[in-house]
């Protein structure tokens, strides 16, 4: 890995926000009916302590509750950002990656890049050895790219055969030369299934955004230069 790791999921999670204020704000009720039942406990006469302690009791059973639901709400969020296959983001988790990404640049001046990376050929994968065969290819080239990315890198998979990165907070040239490295990164990748192996060809276009940079605009060009590019015969299946 050139700089670690792509970065979690959890570090930009789009939805998470309103879900965690709210949950932020109940757990801050139930500390405090927990300490007023403590207090409550300490100094009250005998006949009240009983009650003040079932009071406390309720206020810990709550707040076990609370932090459950703030652990399901995450977990859903998560879902609905995340592709099941692959693990990455998905497009929806992406946009909103972009989206930020965009207006970041725009406020604070700053440079980046999209990737679109496209499989050749894929269908052609599926149809000569099965769906599985096609899940391992692109299990593979998520990996890779998750592997060979920075950990400010955001990587998703759009859907079917489509993945892509965006690279934030980084000059054009140096954006451009680690996409030319992803490019031959994916492209030299074999793939094994049973004796053989599955070489992996795809297309890449990227283009490079700036403080007035739009999202639709950006994929326009990025995809229009991933098609001039694309490979019109598919590669040799290595193996027996």
């Amino acid at each position: 890995m050139p700089d670690g790791a792509a970065m979690p999921l959890h570090a930009f999670e789009p939805g998470l926000e309103p879900a965690g204020a709210r949950g932020f704000e109940l757990d801050a009720t139930a500390l405090r009916l927990r300490r007023l039942a403590q207090r409550m406990a300490d100094q009250a006469a005998p006949a009240a302590r009983e009650a003040a302690e079932e009071l406390l009791a309720a206020a810990e059973e709550a707040e076990r509750a609370l932090v459950e639901r703030s652990r399901r709400i995450r977990q859903l969020e998560n879902l609905s950002i995340t592709d099941e296959l692959t693990g990455l983001l998905n497009r929806r988790g992406f946009q909103e990656m972009l989206r930020r990404a965009l207006a970041d640049g725009e406020r604070h001046g700053e440079e980046g890049l999209l990737l679109l990376c496209d499989l050749d050929h894929f269908k052609a994968t599926n149809d000569s050895y099965g769906h599985l065969a096609g899940d391992s290819v692109l299990g593979a080239v998520a990996e890779l790219l998750r592997r060979t990315t920075r950990r400010n890198d955001a990587v998703a998979r759009l859907g079917g055969d489509e993945f892509a990165v965006l690279m934030p907070k980084t000059p054009v040239e140096r954006a451009e030369r680690l996409a030319a490295k992803l490019s031959a990164a994916v492209n030299g990748l074999f793939v094994p299934w049973g004796r053989k192996q599955i070489p992996v060809a795809a297309s890449f276009g990227w283009e490079s955004y700036g403080p007035n940079s739009r999202p639709d605009r950006l994929f326009f060009l990025a995809d229009r230069k991933l098609y001039r590019c694309k490979r019109p015969q598919a590669p040799d299946i290595v193996g027996h």
